[in-house]
């Protein structure tokens, strides 16, 4: 998997997820997953007083939360309407957590990311070989 970023702006997003060739599916679960990922990173570094190491991870958080909202807008109907409202919820948790160092923000992030990617896994789940 990718590692740390020093942040990514909107076309490195894609490449932080992997998602070349992958279908608009996978590549969701990809950027949920990578969020994630990104927000765990945030959560520790708050704990541990590293702000550089927060401010980088959330950064790169909120470039896939955004990318994954464009994607996501790409149909527009009740669905993505839905799924907006998760990625903007997201991301006001992800400033709240830069700006105040907020531990509890970030992890509400993460929370609504993680509740996001395990509805998406239901709906899409991961093919058995």
């Amino acid at each position: 998997m990718i590692g740390n970023y020093s942040g990514l702006n909107r076309s490195a997003a894609y490449s932080a997820v992997a998602g070349t060739g992958a279908d608009p599916q996978d590549l969701m679960k990809i950027g949920l997953d990578r969020a994630r990922a990104f927000l765990l990173e945030a959560e520790e570094a708050i704990e541990t007083g590293d702000r550089l190491a927060k401010a980088k991870a959330l950064g790169s958080a909120s470039s896939i939360v955004e990318f994954l909202l464009g994607v996501s807008g790409s149909e527009p109907g009740p669905l993505s309407g839905s799924l907006a409202k998760v990625y903007h919820y997201a991301m006001l948790a992800i400033l709240k957590g830069n700006a105040g160092d907020d531990a509890t923000a970030v992890a509400a992030a993460r929370s609504a990311i993680e509740d996001l990617a395990a509805t998406w896994r239901r709906i899409f789940p991961d093919a058995i070989a």
